[in-house]
């Protein structure tokens, strides 16, 4: 071997253990930086569970409300219903109770002046206007 030779193999084995440093070195570097990323991420998620936690409980809460308000507005829709067949069923009383005696008191009123108009005429006078009852009334 000649002086070149082990000069180009020192060179080498230089070589060879700077580059395994460097690899080392990086390797160190590396799991550095994975051990942050992974406390940032553990961190991360500390800080954003109670935020989750709070999104689910207006969430929930939000359902809750919505839930109600389906409840009440299902009770609304039937006290208006029922207040309406109510007011039905009070028309229709108040109807057979005051409309249909009226309408048949009408009726009797109808018969009895016609029946007066048929004596009057079968008396053979005919009916008094009121304008010939007082001409000289004024009023």
């Amino acid at each position: 071997m000649t002086d070149w030779q082990v000069i180009f193999l020192g060179v080498m084995a230089f070589s060879l253990v700077a580059m395994a440093a460097a690899q080392l070195v990086m390797a160190l570097s590396l799991m550095k930086a994975v051990k942050q990323v992974s406390e940032a991420i553990v961190e991360i998620k500390r800080d954003v569970k109670p935020l989750v936690d709070n999104a689910n409980r207006i969430a929930e809460d939000a359902s809750r409300v919505v839930a109600l308000a389906v409840v009440q507005a299902e009770r609304i829709d039937q006290l208006i219903k029922s207040t309406t067949e109510r007011v039905d069923d009070t028309f229709g009383l108040l109807q057979s109770a005051v409309v249909q005696p009226l309408r048949q008191g009408t009726a009797i009123l109808a018969a009895v002046k016609a029946a007066f108009g048929a004596m009057r005429a079968w008396q053979g006078r005919t009916p008094t206007s009121r304008e010939d009852e007082d001409p000289l009334f004024v009023g």
